[in-house]
């Protein structure tokens, strides 16, 4: 057996109901939080009276930031950190998805008192995803309460946002990006959209499995990665049908749960930086969508590199009358959950489709392998 490292300070609190829990939650953090957040009359406003009535009863005031955006901005990260300055918060609280944790995340990591933030260095400073250390010295302790069920933010120690300027997507890794506490209520996810659930679900996926065909598995992760696979094609088709079963929501909730974890130790394959550079671009287009817009090129690229583990995974997911090879089942997924029709649905522009194809990162993902991969790019477009 290998060497390996496993890293996970969150608490988490799973489980349906476990919302409740939050009262005594923040009663050790202060009395002040700053909740961040989509639009606070949108689709889950009913989530956020509830929270706030929770916090209410146990004597916090909340300061409401509603300005996140899917595929989040720098932007919002800085105006998110003056209100937390401006109302001289104890803590922050995300209530929602990815774009939401990942903001709330930062806001609280880069809290400071002169509410300046510069992200050049920051992005340099940040850059380890698997290093340990101390948080910035005026950093505000962070909890997150999940209501999608894919990003898996809830238990990673990374952030993402768009640097709108640049149309680039900005990755900040650091231990202290872990929440203090994560709420994983499965209740609050099962007014989640047929198309969000998808996206999210295959988000999951993604997270699981190609963290598992990195070389800094161990035996812990790749358990887990197995298990949060499975669950997604098992639970994920059941979630999209029928959104009110509160088994199958529980169930990716579990898996999204699981795969963050593997991601946080693990780490990405090529789809995530691919993927990125198609939402820096296009932020229009959901993370998720973006990550079944390059898998099944993906696929073809990496099977013959990593046969012994696709075929593992397809053992370990295949029923007894289902002998199909894994990129076959995961295409089949993606059909499913109707991601297929994700590049159909972006209607990329031929200036976009030039600057995607074009794009500088391209040759620095793997330098030696640089045509392959603008190949792979390109082909995933077509």
């Amino acid at each position: 057996m290998n060497s390996f490292n496993f890293f996970m300070p969150s608490q988490i609190r799973f489980g349906a109901g476990r919302i409740n829990e939050l009262a005594a939650i923040s009663s050790g953090l202060g009395s002040k939080c700053l909740m961040v957040s989509r639009p606070i009359n949108g689709s889950q406003k009913e989530t956020y009276k509830r929270i706030n009535t929770i916090l209410a009863e146990a004597g916090v005031t909340v300061f409401h930031f509603d300005e996140i955006v899917p595929n989040p901005t720098t932007e919002g990260v800085e105006n998110g950190i003056k209100k937390a300055v401006e109302h001289q918060v104890d803590f922050v609280l995300g209530v929602g998805g990815g774009s939401v944790m990942d903001s709330a995340k930062l806001i609280a990591f880069f809290y400071n008192k002169d509410a300046k933030l510069n992200w050049d260095e920051a992005i340099e400073r940040y850059s380890n995803p698997f290093a340990v250390g101390k948080s910035p010295g005026e950093a505000l302790p962070f909890v997150a309460v999940s209501t999608t069920s894919g990003t898996g933010s809830q238990s990673t120690q990374a952030a993402v946002v768009t640097d709108t300027a640049n149309k680039n997507k900005v990755t900040i890794f650091h231990s202290g990006l872990f929440p203090s506490v994560s709420i994983i209520d499965p209740e609050l996810m099962l007014s989640v959209p047929a198309h969000v659930t998808a996206a999210t679900g295959f988000d999951a996926f993604t997270h699981a499995f190609e963290s598992y065909l990195g070389n800094m598995t161990s035996p812990l992760t790749e358990t887990m990665s197995l298990q949060a696979i499975k669950i997604v094609f098992d639970y994920l088709p059941k979630a999209i049908e029928n959104p009110a079963d509160i088994e199958a929501r529980t169930q990716l909730a579990w898996a999204d749960t699981l795969a963050g974890m593997c991601l946080a130790n693990g780490g990405a394959q090529l789809p995530h930086p691919l993927g990125e550079i198609i939402g820096g671009i296009c932020p229009r287009v959901p993370h998720g969508e973006t990550l079944a817009i390059v898998y099944p090129e993906f696929l073809k690229y990496k099977e013959p590199l990593a046969q012994e583990k696709f075929d593992r995974v397809a053992r370990y997911i295949n029923s007894e009358n289902d002998n199909r090879s894994l990129p076959e089942r995961i295409i089949d997924l993606l059909e499913t959950v109707k991601l297929s029709e994700a590049l159909q649905r972006t209607k990329l522009t031929k200036e976009e489709y030039e600057e995607i194809t074009n794009h500088p990162l391209l040759n620095l993902l793997q330098p030696d392998n640089a045509d392959q991969i603008k190949n792979m790019m390109a082909n995933s477009l077509a």
